[in-house]
């Protein structure tokens, strides 16, 4: 018996969520659903499968699930849109309190958290950065910050916030991962244990010019780097692979 099928060759975050939900169900339940999430196949056709055939092309769609190390990606396209991440340098107080409150149920929020950290630019000039070498390594002149005032985004709106996360959804998991890792990573590095939304405003904004002053001190990632040396970005939606199994 011949299969034909088409696999993501990522797993999104609407994906990974639907997948992360499925702890109610058999073993043999969750191969069907997970098959047909990630295949073109219904979940009719794939119960109609063989055990060997349905072993052989879960374990092929286990690699897609496997693929979720987290990666932080300062800019990214999709669908011909270009986004890049909110520096805290350039967060609005409302944008850290919706974060943070978000961020509470980072599984569940996701997509919503992706809306925030991430939105349209508006405005780059990439072709004029200026470069130079440090220990054999190709990088922007100054510090980590200075690539984010390459480029202006589109300003926050939170009555926005829902159709930015639909259309977000669609991305990666693990940017996702690695985005909300490198946020966490600049306010818990600031903030040590404190609530920034539960702060006199003038305290606020303190903190968060604290938070400004960290950004050149933390870890950027090799998403950052790849941009940095080649100005390369990930470009989605997947196109998927194609799996003949027999």
């Amino acid at each position: 018996m011949e299969i034909k099928l088409n696999i993501p060759d990522y797993l999104s975050i609407k994906q990974w969520k639907q997948f992360t939900s499925l702890e109610h169900l058999s073993d043999g339940e969750k191969m069907v659903y997970l098959i047909s999430l990630l295949s073109d196949k219904e979940e009719g056709e794939v119960r109609s499968w063989t055990p060997a055939s349905l072993q052989q092309v879960y374990s092929k769609v286990l690699e897609v699930l496997s693929d979720v190390e987290p990666q932080f990606f300062p800019i990214f396209e999709l669908d011909g849109e270009l986004y890049g991440y909110s520096s805290m340098s350039n967060m609005t107080l409302g944008e850290y309190v919706d974060l943070e409150r978000l961020a509470k149920q980072p599984q569940e929020n996701l997509e919503e958290i992706m809306a925030i950290l991430y939105r349209p630019i508006t405005k780059h000039r990439f072709k004029g950065m200026k470069w130079a070498f440090k220990n054999t390594f190709k990088v922007s002149q100054g510090d980590a910050e200075n690539l984010f005032k390459y480029y202006t985004l589109e300003e926050y709106d939170s009555n926005k916030r829902d159709e930015q996360a639909e259309l977000l959804s669609e991305v990666p998991a693990s940017m996702a991962f690695g985005a909300l890792n490198f946020f966490l990573a600049l306010a818990s590095s600031s903030l040590a244990n404190s609530n920034l939304s539960s702060l006199p405003p003038k305290q606020a904004m303190k903190a968060m010019k604290t938070m400004n002053q960290k950004m050149a001190s933390i870890p950027i990632g090799d998403g950052l780097a790849q941009f940095i040396i080649y100005h390369q970005h990930p470009s989605f939606r997947s196109q998927g692979i194609e799996a003949s199994l027999n």
